[in-house]
């Protein structure tokens, strides 16, 4: 093998690549044999698929790669060279996701070794969360990045269940067919699967797309000869097996819209769809995509279709449910990464994007009633990310600060993300950082779900307008699971500022699906046994526990919970009237419930929790040690824990900052949250702050190694 691919020999382990003459050829049988292993035989991943991509787009330097693991074939992908140092999927413009079968991302780390030595970054590229652990992470040397965000209607239940969720859609639809019977035009539908008539429906198809935007583009499937040579072959041959379909919608006798459908084991994966734009009053597409739907639920209950597109807000009204295909791109060396991003930033600017704008307020009560509505939307997701957080954190924490900005970016009209930011100057640079503090468990800037990582580009452009000697931009603590924190990282990437991720916290956390007498249940016996005693023991020397959720009640709640603070181990609050207001704020919206203990009148133990949205989130908790042998910390968790699973009928209870150990008595579950800090290479500071950074790696790395 050329370029310094590992060879394989009979009984090793390990990573092996072959040439490929513009088709799996041999390996094709062992291709399908792994597809129907890890993905259950998944349509964008047989080997006639593949074998049509390579034959129609391929350029003879694709490669297959093959994982071994005592002799059997564990992974499998399609990797040509890119230049003399990066590699990527195979992916011409025809393929929905790459041509990678691995369902364990650990294999990914052996690969390095087969990669030519000069090789240091590889692009695997368009995988779906859905099929193969390809995005499973994040880990040191990968990057994420979000590509389009595809759907699929499950065939689940029956077909009128699912028209019933969907009353808006379904009046539409009768809209236009009441339209067409008015105007006396005849509708019929026809459903082709026979494989000596799939070259003709693609031809019908091929010209019904190259009538209308796309022929004037240029992407139609007529518009070369080899994509529509392409779709006729793969068709055609899929047919063979019963696996094609092709679905169209006549109006009178004229062709108004059609689909080109792969579909096999329950799966219909929609390839192409075009209809005749004269019709559009009558709104062909949908009006064909009813009738699909309808019919693969009548064949193939149980069953999927997937749609593996950019789906808009249109399409969407539609869809089961939707996810990020993504891009992973992983670094032989952290280190690699630094420096090819950095020598990208300096010949390089990110393309503008129309109908985007960019507004900079300075304070949560300046920004426009549908920016301030949109915060509100996004509380529902997380307390810390709406509205009333940030205005009470701006009054108790920045007031009159003026490095705080309130980024907001428009389509349109419409408001499509809000970026919260609070800028500092050290020496002649500028560094930004997220607004956000020690108090705040879960930052994420607020982002409409289809925001794509090139759109909020916009935002940074913007920023690096307002400070042209930014050297930095920190955002912590996130969810590296999250939509926004790939969307930033995404953005970061284009824009040629290089952000390293790193840990903030662990988050211990327990789903709720029962009731209290359950939840604790399985909590052991000794948990129980010492609420039951100390709970015998309080009551008896004249202890009282109580709940406190509304305003009225908080001037001497409020003042027992600060007695209670100053007598505990907790060091003084920083800004005192952070807590005191946050309590007054979310009481006002009958989200706060402030547990206190009290013995013969004198506060022992308080803890404030916020329920909002099926949540409770657990902020603060001290209490008295002079009251420690009554164990009051654990009776006022008892008794929130209680009233938040059975009353307020939570689905989750969160424990926000820490790995502290008296979590796990409590929690059963764990996830983790990341920060970001991306430097600027085109700033002095910011090239230091990145030399630094990508040299604690590289040493921490090595270290690694060696340890």
């Amino acid at each position: 093998m050329d370029d310094g691919a590992g060879i394989e020999s009979a009984g090793m382990s390990g990573w092996s690549g072959v040439p490929l003459q513009r088709s799996l050829g041999e390996h094709g049988a062992a291709w399908d044999a792994l597809n129907r292993r890890l993905f259950g035989g998944h349509p964008l991943l047989d080997a006639r698929f593949i074998d049509g991509l390579l034959a129609q787009f391929g350029d003879g330097s694709e490669q297959l790669w093959t994982c071994r693991r005592d002799g059997q074939v564990e992974a499998m992908c399609v990797l040509k060279r890119r230049n003399a140092l990066v590699w990527a999927s195979f992916l011409p413009p025809q393929a929905q996701i790459g041509a990678t079968l691995v369902a364990d991302a650990a294999l990914l780390d052996s690969l390095w070794g087969s990669l030519p030595p000069l090789v240091i970054q590889l692009d695997l590229l368009c995988n779906d969360p859905q099929v193969g652990a390809v995005l499973a992470g994040p880990a040191p040397g990968q990057q994420l990045m979000n590509h389009a965000r595809t759907m699929r209607i499950a065939l689940d239940g029956g077909v009128d269940d699912y028209w019933s969720a969907r009353a808006h859609l379904q009046s539409n639809i009768k809209r236009y067919q009441k339209r067409l019977l008015e105007k006396g035009v005849s509708k019929r539908h026809v459903h082709i699967v026979e494989a000596d008539q799939m070259d003709a429906a693609v031809d019908r198809y091929a010209a019904l797309e190259s009538a209308g935007w796309k022929g004037r583009t240029g992407t139609a499937v007529g518009a070369t000869p080899a994509q529509h040579q392409f779709y006729r072959d793969l068709l055609r041959r899929a047919a063979v097996d019963g696996h094609a379909l092709v679905c169209e919608l006549w109006l009178d006798d004229k062709l108004a819209a059609s689909r080109l459908i792969l579909c096999q084991n329950g799966m219909y994966v929609m390839l192409k769809t075009s209809y005749d734009e004269s019709f559009a009053e009558y709104s062909p597409g949908r009006l064909l995509l009813r009738g699909v739907i309808d019919r693969a639920f009548e064949a193939d209950p149980g069953g999927a279709i997937e749609f593996y597109t950019d789906a808009d807000h249109n399409l969407l009204e539609w869809a089961s449910s939707q996810r990020w295909i993504r891009h992973r791109t992983l670094y032989r060396w952290n280190v690699a990464e630094a420096l090819k991003v950095s020598l990208r930033a300096w010949h390089s600017k990110p393309p503008a994007q129309d109908g985007l704008a960019v507004e900079v307020v300075h304070h949560p009560d300046a920004l426009a009633a549908d920016v301030q509505s949109f915060m509100t939307k996004a509380e529902k997701q997380n307390v810390a990310g709406g509205l009333a957080w940030y205005r009470n954190l701006v009054e108790t924490v920045y007031p009159a600060n003026p490095g705080l900005r309130f980024y907001v970016l428009r389509q349109g009209q419409h408001v499509v993300a809000v970026l919260p930011l609070r800028a500092q100057k050290v020496g002649r640079a500028w560094q930004l950082s997220s607004l956000s503090n020690f108090y705040t468990s879960l930052y994420e800037p607020v982002l409409d779900a289809g925001l794509k990582p090139r759109e909020m580009v916009t935002v940074l452009s913007a920023i690096h307008d307002e400070f042209p000697r930014i050297a930095s931009l920190t955002l912590t603590p996130m969810d590296p699971d999250s939509h926004a924190y790939q969307t930033m990282l995404g953005a970061m990437r284009i824009k040629g500022w290089l952000a390293f991720e790193y840990f903030a916290f662990g988050n211990w956390y327990q789903p709720i699906s029962g009731d209290w007498a359950g939840y604790l249940a399985a909590r052991g016996g000794q948990l129980q046994n010492t609420i039951r005693r100390m709970g015998k023991k309080f009551a008896n020397d004249g202890g009282t526990l109580e709940i406190v959720t509304s305003a009225r009640d908080l001037p001497v709640a409020i003042a027992a919970y600060e007695k209670v603070y100053a007598a505990s181990w907790k060091k003084p609050e920083p800004f005192p009237a952070f807590m005191p207001a946050l309590m007054q704020t979310y009481a006002a919206k009958g989200f706060l419930r402030l547990g206190l203990a009290w013995i013969k009148g004198e506060p022992v133990a308080a803890q404030l929790w916020i329920v909002s949205y099926g949540r409770a989130e657990i902020y603060k908790l001290a209490y008295d040690e002079g009251f420690k042998a009554y164990s009051p910390g654990t009776l006022v968790t008892a008794m929130l824990m209680e009233h938040a699973i059975d009353k307020d009928k939570v689905t989750e209870i969160d424990y926000l900052i820490g790995d502290d150990a008296y979590k796990k008595t409590w929690m059963s579950h764990r996830r983790e949250r990341w920060g970001m800090v991306a430097y600027n290479p085109k700033s002095l500071r910011g090239l230091k702050g990145l030399a630094r950074e990508a040299a604690g790696r590289a040493a921490r790395g090595v270290a690694d190694r060696l340890g």
